[in-house]
């Protein structure tokens, strides 16, 4: 099984519907995942692990904000 890119995930069918369902825009879970890969490149760039550094409030409603 392959991981899926940002781009895929955004065209997926099965996220798109899930994402419907809990009524997270598409424009929201792009920002999380831009976040989440700016995040990852950083703490690969420093050494850190990037999850350590994720609030326990951090959300894809959080990501809207970013």
């Amino acid at each position: 099984m392959h991981e899926m890119t940002p781009s895929e995930m955004l065209r997926d069918p099965m996220i798109r519907q899930m994402l419907r369902a809990d009524r997270i825009s598409l424009a929201s879970f792009e920002a999380l995942l831009d976040a989440a890969a700016r995040r990852h490149a950083r703490s690969a760039s420093d050494g850190t692990f990037a999850a350590s550094k994720m609030p326990d409030s951090w959300s894809v409603y959080a990501a809207a904000n970013i």
